[in-house]
């Protein structure tokens, strides 16, 4: 679709009056911006004086204010859509009034006047749909409505060719794609089409090791030689990489939304990979988590702009995996919660124009290896779950109808994207995957805030890391998607959503515990549970410094992760003493100067073994004993310690454990150590 394609004068003036009058309302912020074929119209809450707009590029790396793109008096704007050939829907607004900035930036939220594309792109009446699909005759004997498909930006843009074989131009620029890939990709969407399979795309950005840190693809935060799996952030960093990325973006929902599906039909993509675990599977490098959200923000608000400019009704979708309030590691760099997120994602979109992003959740059950999800412990019925998995699915969407996640009145649109059940060994492996695909199917048909199930996978990987996820087993041949025998659970798949599903599924009841299929879903949760202390500003963290201690007699170190299994675990040091004397582990740490808040040293100290016979902890800074208990086995004691008389200066702390007479199990036990500013 043409993005210059005109319309005649008096439509849009009247489409540019009604864009207008609708921007303005009470609880305005401070700049609406719309777009139109050719213009962008920016409106504003009346206010006297002069404003100034100034435009602002969206690449992370971006410094400076911008430029001034309109200076004048009223509650409105218009400039052209296009600078020459640059497109300014990929930019973001800042409004200034005496001087002063008016609020945070803001995007095009407003596509009402374009011609956007409105055709269906595949029906959502089938939930059932199926991950890496092998063989679309046998996805089709199973009733799949719904697919996915694998799309990595790498493979499709031919960034280095000065006269690539095939081409198409955006914003007056000649982009470079590679034939095969652009081939192979129309041959699956178009297969799934004929098979009327709704397809959601997993968009990627596979960044092989021995990627040249100068491609435009590559962000400049991620290392190749450091990317564990292949797939890597999308580059929001540089001028560059925001084009191709756009480009891209905008070339696959021209492409792929097409009224006559002549190369098949996408329907919404997800962009990147559980990028709570961003280390793995969205590698950005070793950053703290506002580091990842802002640049996964960025990408999501391209993605927005890029799609729903030519289709009215493409969405897009966040990628979590069952992390929801717990980490999967303790390194913050690596990977933190799904719930941050989704918090972190809505704050930016809030605060720079709300726009439709939504979720494509992966509930796998909390051990990958097991698929008895039924008895998930980590998974209960609260929105402070340490996990969502299909145990206590019923939680996500019901999170996501909190008023304050609602776009323009409705809730956002939940997929399940990737998720599947291993089959363990043993002659109740095949049963126990098939009923848990069996209890997961009837939650899902019981859940109408969920569009999808799309089950992974259609047939085992053997590089998977020995996962038997599969409906089919390999066939045990050299080729990576050799399909083999059947498993019990493709029955089952077979009759779901069908009148056969009673009987097909009868089996299962007992397996799962239950007598009939009513009340799968819960409607009643239980209340997040208390904060086991009060918050306040880290400012040191001795479990995350620990590298930086020095020890001294100590048999060992380890870290430990202190909790229930329905709770999100603390970290803590376990500081084994050899078998006698003190045994210290000591830090340099600068005390925080002048706050108004207190600062404290807070910790909770263990003996984490009822079978120890006592322990002595203490803690001294420079010198002077500030703390001192003796414990008993499994006895546990909270500790604040005041450090006003310490502010200011650079004092050392040592945590010292004194085995007494016997050291046999003194399993002493440092729980949440921090500095904090409360």
């Amino acid at each position: 679709m043409n993005p210059r394609t005109q319309m005649p004068f008096l439509p849009r003036l009247l489409t540019a009056l009604v864009v207008l009058s609708n921007l303005v309302h009470a609880d305005e912020p401070p700049l609406r911006v719309a777009v139109t074929p050719d213009s962008l119209r920016f409106a504003w809450p009346p206010s006297a004086g002069k404003t100034e707009i100034r435009e602002l590029p969206l690449h992370t790396s971006a410094a400076g204010e911008g430029h001034v793109l309109w200076s004048g008096e009223g509650p409105g704007a218009t400039v052209p859509r296009f600078d020459g050939k640059r497109d300014r829907l990929f930019a973001k607004f800042e409004r200034r009034a005496g001087g002063k900035v008016l609020g945070s930036p803001q995007h095009v939220t407003d596509f009402s006047a374009l011609p956007q594309r409105t055709n269906s792109l595949g029906s959502l009446a089938n939930k059932k749909g199926i991950a890496c699909l092998l063989d679309v005759e046998d996805g089709k004997a199973l009733g799949f409505g719904q697919s996915n498909q694998n799309i990595n930006i790498g493979w499709l843009i031919d960034w280095q060719s000065v006269e690539p074989k095939l081409s198409f131009e955006f914003e007056g620029r000649k982009i470079g794609l590679r034939p095969a890939a652009v081939a192979a990709l129309d041959r699956e969407l178009q297969a799934l089409h004929a098979a009327k399979m709704r397809v959601t795309g997993i968009l990627g950005n596979t960044v092989p090791k021995i990627t040249s840190r100068t491609s435009p693809l590559v962000h400049p935060l991620t290392d190749p030689a450091t990317v564990p799996e292949g797939p890597a952030a999308f580059n929001t960093a540089t001028e560059e990489g925001v084009f191709f990325y756009r480009a891209i973006l905008h070339w696959l929902v021209d492409r792929y939304t097409r009224e006559d599906a002549k190369f098949g039909h996408i329907a919404g993509l997800v962009i990147g990979n559980e990028v709570q675990n961003h280390w793995g599977w969205y590698h950005l490098g070793a950053v703290e988590p506002e580091v990842l959200l802002r640049e996964y923000s960025v990408a999501l608000r391209i993605a927005d702009l890029a799609t729903r400019s030519v289709h009215a009704d493409f969405p897009i979708f966040i990628s979590l995996d069952h992390h929801w309030t717990l980490s999967a590691t303790t390194d913050r760099t690596h990977d933190f919660t799904g719930v941050e997120v989704l918090e972190g994602v809505h704050e930016r979109a809030r605060r720079e124009g709300d726009f439709p992003w939504n979720l494509a959740h992966h509930p796998y059950p909390e051990n990958l290896r097991q698929p008895i999800f039924w008895r998930d412990r980590s998974a209960p019925l609260r929105f402070d779950a340490p996990r969502i998995t299909f145990h206590n699915l019923e939680v996500l969407p019901a999170f996501l109808r909190q008023p304050r996640f609602l776009f323009e009145g409705k809730p956002r649109r939940i997929v399940l994207t990737e998720q599947g059940f291993d089959c363990p060994p043993g002659p109740d492996g095949e049963l126990l995957q098939a009923a848990a695909f069996a209890l997961a199917w009837k939650k899902v048909q019981a859940l109408p805030g969920i569009e999808s199930f799309l089950y992974h996978r259609h047939v085992d990987h053997p590089n998977e890391n020995r996962l038997l996820f599969g409906i089919r087993e390999h066939d045990g041949s050299a080729n990576v998607n050799g399909v083999g025998r059947a498993r019990k659970i493709w029955g089952v798949v077979q009759k779901a959503g069908t009148p056969e599903e009673e009987a097909a599924f009868a089996f299962a009841l007992p397996i799962v515990g239950r007598k009939d299929w009513s009340d799968v879903v819960a409607t009643k949760f239980d209340p997040p549970r208390a904060l086991k202390r009060a918050a306040g500003q880290v400012v040191f963290d001795f479990v995350a410094q620990r590298t930086k201690a020095q020890q001294e007699n100590v048999q060992s170190v380890q870290l430990r992760r202190i909790g229930p299994p329905d709770e999100v675990p603390e970290d803590a040091l376990q500081q084994h003493p050899k078998p006698k004397g003190r045994a210290l582990l000591t830090y340099r740490v600068a005390v925080p100067a002048t706050d108004a808040r207190r600062c404290l040293l807070t910790f909770d100290a263990l003996l984490n073994n009822a079978k120890s016979n006592g322990a002595a902890f203490a803690i001294e800074m420079d010198g002077r004993e500030v703390f001192a208990r003796q414990l008993k086995g499994a006895e546990r004691v909270p500790a604040e310690i005041d450090l006003a008389s310490f502010r200011g200066h650079e004092v050392s702390i040592a945590f010292i454990v004194d085995p007494l007479a016997d050291p046999a199990g003194d399993w002493a036990t440092w729980v949440a150590p921090r500095i904090v500013l409360r």
